[in-house]
């Protein structure tokens, strides 16, 4: 990924074992001595291109930008994990071209704490050269290294992470925002359990990093009248994937801190108005049921009708990756 600390020039972000696998070392770099890959890395001479668009530039690594991977096989005795974040800092050469606003560095921002908020990641697996995406939901720190942060899939079928999706921005569409980078995938891919570094542990290891960071992008929701609410509350019911549970699947789907807000009701219609009110309440709420609603009614039409009713009463933040930046 591509980010832009305050006074400095564009710069790469990725994992310490891309950038040595693209040198040629050994198992991804994952069991090579850290020390020789560092110094392998420094010499080597590297090529970042964009997938699909007609740009590629020239890279270097920063010294100072290096954490290399940490064991995903065995435990090193004496070994401080938490330095092994799996980071690599590139910068590009001089002369490299310019890049048009659409692949432009992507805003950045703190993860905060794993509250099960639902990200979307876009890795490049074989075969899928113009990209694949794939959800997934944060749900707390460790795994091969303390600074990392799990994901687990969030849907049976769809895209899981996997050997392509290394070093690739983790966005968060309920504030518009990078939150972390991808690092690693439990072998067993039905599994669907991912880790990655967030974007507050990546700068602790490359401090220009946090000239990056960028508010969320939050506007106030406008409170809907009860007549609007009771429009917007029938909407999600006609969706199928909403009204046959009474909406208690798509209360799941919202982040822990709006979700614990929305109250239980016998009636169907009575508790989708309390959900929309607990999301209109809390900063992010509306993006987040967006998101929510898109993941669960896809593109069919009753979905296609509650986002619009949404729309009429919530603010219009929570694009996709695919969408705006």
């Amino acid at each position: 990924m591509l980010v832009a600390p305050i006074g400095k020039r564009v710069h790469v972000l990725t994992c310490a074992h891309v950038v040595a696998a693209a040198l040629g070392m050994r198992d991804e770099g994952r069991t090579a001595d850290a020390d020789a890959i560092g110094e392998g890395a420094l010499k080597g001479e590297l090529l970042v291109d964009l997938p699909g668009r007609t740009w590629s530039a020239a890279v270097h690594l920063v010294p100072e930008g290096w954490s290399p991977p940490p064991p995903l096989d065995h435990m090193v005795s004496g070994r401080a994990l938490a330095d092994c974040g799996d980071l690599a800092v590139l910068a590009l050469r001089p002369g490299s071209p310019g890049l048009r606003p659409t692949e432009g560095p992507l805003p950045v921002a703190e993860c905060g704490p794993a509250d099960e908020r639902r990200v979307a990641i876009i890795g490049y697996p074989r075969g899928a050269p113009a990209g694949l995406i794939a959800t997934a939901r944060l749900t707390g720190r460790g795994g091969p290294c303390p600074e990392w942060v799990q994901l687990d899939g969030v849907r049976t079928t769809g895209a899981a992470v996997e050997r392509g999706f290394s070093g690739a921005a983790v966005w968060d569409p309920a504030i518009r925002r990078v939150i972390g980078l991808m690092t690693a995938a439990a072998k067993e891919r039905t599994a669907k359990v991912a880790w990655m570094l967030p974007m507050e542990a990546a700068a602790r290891l490359w401090p220009p990093l946090a000239g990056a960071f960028r508010a969320p992008a939050l506007r106030a929701c406008s409170p809907p009248s009860v007549e609007e609410s009771y429009r917007l509350a029938e909407a999600l019911l006609d969706v199928p994937q909403i009204g046959h549970d009474s909406g208690r699947l798509l209360r799941q789907q919202l982040p822990a801190s709006i979700r614990r807000n929305v109250p239980d009701h016998p009636w169907p219609r009575q508790q989708l108005q309390a959900l929309v009110q607990a999301c209109v309440d809390q900063p992010g709420g509306c993006a987040a049921l967006r998101v929510a609603v898109r993941g669960l009614g896809g593109g069919s039409a009753p979905a296609a009708a509650a986002l619009a009713a949404l729309d009429r009463v919530c603010c219009g933040d929570g694009e996709t990756p695919g969408e705006s930046r």
